[in-house]
């Protein structure tokens, strides 16, 4: 791992169970996808994940300790000390030991990890078998409260709560709505409404700025799709023809069932992206020099 500078031992990159970090949650990361084409090695979407995990660092009220440019730089050297790497997670911690709400100092350590493969063959699978989702019976946390753009460890913990009650009741993930009663997001990930060829998702003032979702947007842009961000009343998520979860990890996985609703999945739209996704991915997409940046290992 990457740790302010430095490659270290995976084992060693450790913090006390006391520090500001574990014992106020105040974590924060960012995760982003490497994969390997003709061409290479390439991360989807550095620049951006990169930028996010520093916006997150300033709304948590810590001082950056580095530019992006460095740890753009940081994230290629880790990949190529672990070849194979598939992901890639960025973290900051304050880790000196604090027992009071405040921390010690307002710099972090940043540690930075490139994990292997979630599946042992190493293949990319884009569209993913359909997942069936429950509703959760809490809201989202509002923005009031935790701005959506922040992903500090202490925001999790409703979603993993929610998530792990869902799947002892045999669902995959759980959907959040919000105070509202409107869509807001999937434990993990972001979630798409399809109506009439129309692609719809909350707006990123009530859910996570994603940007998995961005690239999809971007792809269903290109292919001539029109996509919307918007509040979305939960009529029209129970109404959709297709919904569409996306994250880092599950790039596109077709909701077949919501609670009592069933759904076509894949649909016609998740498939087309799932085509266009792979072309991306394989750098021979026109949209593949926006998303995917070289790097080596």
């Amino acid at each position: 791992m990457w740790r302010d500078g430095e490659l270290i031992p995976f084992g060693d990159a450790t913090i006390h169970v006391l520090s500001h970090a574990a014992h106020r949650g105040s974590e924060v990361f960012d995760v982003l996808r490497v994969i390997r084409n003709d061409s290479g090695a390439a991360a989807i979407g550095l620049r951006e994940h990169v930028a996010r995990f520093d916006r997150s660092m300033r709304l948590m009220g810590m001082d950056t300790p580095y530019d992006l440019g460095t740890i753009e730089a940081a994230v290629a050297e880790t990949v190529v000390a672990n070849p194979g790497a598939e992901y890639v997670k960025l973290v900051a911690a304050w880790a000196e030991v604090a027992m009071a709400t405040e921390p010690v100092t307002r710099r972090p350590s940043v540690l930075i990890a490139a994990l292997p493969p979630a599946e042992p063959s190493g293949e990319v699978t884009i569209v993913e078998p359909p997942a069936r989702v429950h509703v959760s019976d809490m809201p989202k946390m509002p923005a009031s409260i935790l701005p959506p753009s922040l992903k500090v460890a202490a925001s999790y913990t409703a979603a993993v709560r929610q998530q792990l009650q869902a799947m002892a009741e045999g669902w995959d993930d759980v959907i959040f709505r919000t105070i509202e009663g409107k869509l807001a997001e999937a434990s993990t990930q972001a979630l798409l409404v399809v109506k009439d060829n129309r692609i719809a998702g909350p707006p990123f003032d009530v859910v996570l700025d994603s940007i998995t979702r961005r690239l999809l947007i971007d792809v269903a842009q290109h292919e001539g799709l029109t996509v919307e961000g918007r509040d979305i009343h939960w009529d029209q998520v129970t109404d959709a023809d297709e919904l569409i979860l996306t994250s880092t990890t599950h790039l596109v996985r077709p909701v077949g069932q919501l609670d009592e609703v069933e759904f076509t999945a894949p649909g016609p739209i998740a498939n087309q992206l799932g085509a266009a996704l792979k072309l991306l991915l394989a750098g021979s997409h026109p949209l593949s020099n926006r998303w995917l940046t070289p790097i080596g290992g």
